[in-house]
Parts: structure tokens; C-alpha cells; sequence
């Protein structure tokens, strides 16, 4: 008997925390439903491949405006439609931007801005840059006549802003715009430190040194 109750222990105690893993994921589910998020329906398109930024939800935490307790979800950013999805048992929620500061994973943060969310390449108390990361749908080549016109496919892109004084500038990945944002006495070092850093209008990271060097010659 006692042999019996060493073996049922472990699967007991397994039991109830998955009880309480379980319990406690409800309880998160219903306090988003209720103050953070809104029911959701995604879009109906014919897709093919990955309509979101991970391939699958992650682990998150959300800084809440109100100043509440950070709150752990699991979530995924809808680059279709655009909203952050919280998958339940019964139905699918959106994050609500108005109310959340940011959502933060092990490998990016997202911030709120204007009731939107944008992944954030550099934050600081001068300015912040952010990404806009969307689907655009495409038609592939096919030849009129011959071929049935094929469904629209869907290829990741962003827009990159500059968030400076309470409001956005987009910024344009070339390098005669950027040296455009800054000061004309400025337009030769930037040239140089462009040329010597090697930076590409299309590296996120890259134009981030760039505004962090430059930043007190901005021309906005």
C-alpha cells in the first residue's frame, strides 16, 4: 500500500499544478477579455506561409499604462491585420494599444504610439525609432490568356519613423534623404561617418547609429 501511494504521489502533484497552470491562464484570459483586449475576427484571404511575425506565439509580458502589474501572455504579432492575437479556448482577442505601454519578448520589444503598435530598433529621451512591419500583397508574373490569374502572395515589409517631438517622420532608406534630416553644415562628416561605418539604408541597426551620432544636428 504505502508503495502504492509513493507511485500516485508524483502524478498527484503533477495533477494539481497543471490544475493551477491551467487555472491561472483562464484567470489571465478573462482580466484581458475584460480590460486589455477585444474579441477579434482575423481577415478571410487565400494565404500561403506565415501571416505572422514568429512562427509560433511566444511568451510576452505587457507593461500596462495604468501603471498595474506587468501581465505574462502568450501572443503573436498578425502582420495581416496588424494586431497582436490572444488565442483562448472559445474565442481570439487583440491587444488593445491604448492600453498596454509595451509588449515585451526575449528578442524584441513592441511599443504603443498613437493607438498602433511598432517594433522599436532604439528608444532613448531624445527619440525613438520605429518599425512598422506589415504584409503586401503581390500578384506573381503569369501571362494573360494563357493562365488563370493567380491568387494575390504576401511578402513581409516596414516602414522606418523617426518618433521625434510627439510626432512621426517617416524616413526614406536613402542616403541623400537621410543626410537631408540633418543640418546642411553637417552633410560632409555625415557623409563621412556614412562611408566609413559602411551603413545601409536597409539595416535597421545601422541607421540607428546614425540618428544616435547625429541626433543634436537634426534639421526637423
Amino acid at each position: 500500500m504505502r508503495y502504492l501511494v509513493l507511485i500516485l504521489l508524483p502524478l498527484f502533484i503533477y495533477a494539481q499544478a497543471d490544475f493551477l497552470s491551467n487555472s491561472a491562464g483562464n484567470s489571465n484570459f478573462q482580466l484581458l477579455q475584460r480590460e486589455l483586449a477585444t474579441s477579434f475576427n482575423p481577415k478571410t484571404t487565400n494565404f500561403t506561409g506565415n501571416k505572422y511575425f514568429y512562427k509560433k506565439p511566444k511568451d510576452a509580458v505587457l507593461l500596462l499604462s495604468d501603471g498595474k502589474e506587468p501581465i505574462k501572455v502568450v501572443t503573436n504579432y498578425n502582420l495581416l491585420d496588424q494586431v497582436f492575437e490572444i488565442v483562448g479556448e472559445e474565442k481570439t482577442l487583440k491587444l488593445l494599444p491604448g492600453k498596454i505601454l509595451r509588449v515585451t519578448f526575449d528578442d524584441r520589444v513592441f511599443v504603443s504610439k498613437n493607438s498602433k503598435f511598432y517594433e522599436s530598433i532604439e528608444e532613448n529621451s531624445n527619440f525613438s525609432i520605429l518599425a512598422d512591419t506589415f504584409l503586401e500583397a503581390y500578384t506573381p508574373d503569369y501571362q494573360a490568356g494563357i493562365q488563370e490569374k493567380p491568387d494575390p502572395r504576401y511578402r513581409r515589409n516596414n516602414s522606418i519613423f523617426l518618433f521625434y517631438k510627439n510626432r512621426f517622420t517617416y524616413i526614406e532608406r536613402r542616403k541623400s534623404f537621410l543626410i537631408s534630416m540633418f543640418d546642411d553644415s553637417k552633410s560632409k562628416e555625415i557623409n563621412t561617418f556614412y562611408k566609413k561605418n559602411k551603413i545601409s539604408p536597409r539595416d535597421d541597426d545601422e541607421l540607428k547609429d546614425l540618428f544616435i551620432e547625429f541626433f543634436d544636428f537634426l534639421s526637423l
